[in-house]
């Protein structure tokens, strides 16, 4: 095929249905499959996304009996007779009401599966019509050996059903959904993870119902997260911690403070900011260990920018130091409840297989004295990767 004559409402022109087809389908997202890659023409066949998600929904009838129901709504359906013939809008305004053959006799299971079907004799068979129907599926001799029967080429599935030996009725439980759905081109897809396009057009965003995530398609094919609801994911997401009251420490020990103290991911990468306030009852003598807990296997580096050791005044002088995760640092401390020494925290910390928590470790260095961290200092966690 090449240039597709004429265009679509030209004046004076006629055009075929196909030509009309073509133009809903240019409006719709790509299938995301690789077989589809050399069709430009074709689309992601499916039901049209609403509140609850209710269009053409399969359900049981009141008093469950042989019958199902499939609510109002649309569908688009891809014409795979032959290729590049476009989609057709397929809508159904009421609830309908389809026929489930009887069950089979003992040992005798099915899977059968309802679906919106278009038949066009212009491509093939001498139908011209789309509707909804139940495909029976061959009889297995368990409910796990019975497998969806073969579907028209040119349908949307929308429920399978199992059905048991001498079964009378279809309730709710015997109705799995496998509806897919679809949207305009740059509109966000509802989809759940195992359902999602295989390789989405670059910049096509998709929201995973089953894990709460967004995520969008890559220029390779692939997909990345986008962004994450906190039930999914911390991605970009920022806890703090606070200290509500002030704590004090004659050990030795650098150990959690009970208060700076943050869950941490496996596999995970944070930044840490920080700001901590200290003081000492014994000036010169008693000054802060510090140090951070982290879980087993992570790495990273942290900075404070604080008092150097045995300081006796606020003197101006810093200490600056960049040290490993897990390495402990002294800083100075003064005897002043009302001016407590300041420390800034920066640091970095990506962990390997094992969660756990991120904390904030300190005890006293010196002889003598009761090392205290002051209340209102803090920390926060934001996870970047």
């Amino acid at each position: 095929m090449a240039e597709i004559n004429p265009p679509a409402w030209m004046q004076a022109g006629t055009y075929p249905a196909r030509t009309d087809r073509l133009t809903v389908s240019s409006l719709l997202t790509h299938p995301g499959n690789a077989a589809d890659e050399g069709s430009p023409t074709r689309v992601r066949s499916g039901v049209k996304p609403s509140f609850q998600q209710y269009q053409l929904k399969v359900r049981a009838a009141p008093t469950p009996n042989m019958t199902v129901i499939v609510s109002g709504g649309t569908a688009y359906v891809d014409n795979r007779d032959t290729g590049g013939t476009g989609a057709y809008v397929c809508v159904n305004d009421a609830d309908d009401t389809l026929t489930v053959q009887p069950a089979g006799g003992a040992g005798q299971y099915r899977k059968d599966c309802v679906v919106a079907s278009v038949y066009d004799a212009e491509t093939a068979g001498s139908v011209n019509q789309w509707q909804l129907e139940v495909i029976q599926g061959t009889y297995a001799a368990s409910a796990a050996a019975a497998v969806r029967p073969s579907l028209p080429p040119n349908c949307v599935p929308l429920a399978d059903l199992a059905i048991g030996p001498s079964q009378a009725s279809v309730a709710a439980g015997n109705i799995t959904d496998v509806r897919v759905f679809t949207v305009a081109a740059g509109g966000i897809l509802p989809v759940t993870s195992s359902a999602a396009p295989a390789r989405p057009h670059p910049g096509q965003v998709m929201y995973q119902t089953n894990t709460d995530t967004f995520v969008y398609g890559k220029q390779d094919g692939t997909t990345a997260n986008l962004l994450r609801s906190a039930g999914a994911s911390d991605i970009g997401k920022v806890q703090f911690a606070r200290k509500t009251e002030s704590t004090g420490r004659t050990s030795t020990t650098a150990t959690d403070d009970p208060h700076l103290i943050l869950p941490v991911a496996a596999n995970a990468t944070y930044v840490l900011d920080g700001m901590i306030w200290m003081y000492t009852t014994s000036t010169g003598d008693g000054d802060l260990v510090l140090d951070f807990g982290a879980p087993a296997g992570a790495t990273g580096k942290w900075m404070g920018i604080g008092q150097p050791a045995a300081a006796t005044v606020t003197d101006g002088t810093v200490r600056t130091m960049t040290t490993d995760l897990t390495a402990s640092r002294t800083y100075g401390a003064i005897n002043d409840t009302t001016a407590p020494l300041g420390i800034r925290l920066s640091a970095i910390i990506t962990t390997a297989g094992t969660a756990g928590n991120y904390s904030v470790q300190w005890g006293r260095s010196g002889a003598t004295g009761t090392i205290s961290l002051y209340q209102d200092s803090w920390i926060t966690l934001m996870r970047v990767a």
